[in-house]
């Protein structure tokens, strides 16, 4: 009984896993050359947290062929002293900063840098945010998390 009972959860498991296997696609943004991201720039994630009404959304390209991430940041209801890019690990702490933008007095920041391995993989997994500080939040008035827009 017992061996039937192996034989029967190891033909189980066989044709679950043959399942899985044939359920992957070799479509999706990790064979696309460009892979496009997206962020909802805003107070409710800064750290610490700021009760400011400031809002942007950002649109991103990354170009995985010459790792080039072009982007698209647009922001109202602040004054800015300073926009970076961070990335962090956890995805929802503070980390350090990979880029600092110089154009970011006036909206939209726009441009393009070009990413190394470990920031690409940081870029790809989620863990890298949006920044825009002010003379009033030192560490952060608005915040946004870069993600993988839904439309790859």
């Amino acid at each position: 009984m017992k061996r039937i009972l192996i034989r029967y959860s190891l033909l189980l498991l066989g044709v679950a896993m043959l399942g899985f296997v044939s359920a992957c696609k070799d479509e999706g943004p990790h064979n696309d050359e460009i892979v496009r991201f997206r962020s909802t720039i805003n107070s409710q994630y800064t750290i610490p947290r700021t009760t400011s009404s400031a809002q942007g959304a950002a649109v991103l390209e990354y170009n995985k062929s010459n790792r080039v991430l072009t982007y698209n940041i647009s922001y109202q209801g602040i004054t800015p002293t300073a926009a970076r890019i961070h990335s962090a690990e956890p995805a929802w702490e503070t980390g350090p900063v990979e880029f600092t933008f110089t154009n970011y007095a006036s909206s939209p920041i726009t441009g393009s840098v070009t990413l190394n391995q470990r920031q690409e993989n940081a870029l790809m997994f989620g863990r890298m945010y949006i920044n825009i500080y002010s003379a009033a939040n030192i560490y952060g008035e608005i915040r946004g998390q870069i993600v993988l827009d839904a439309e790859n």
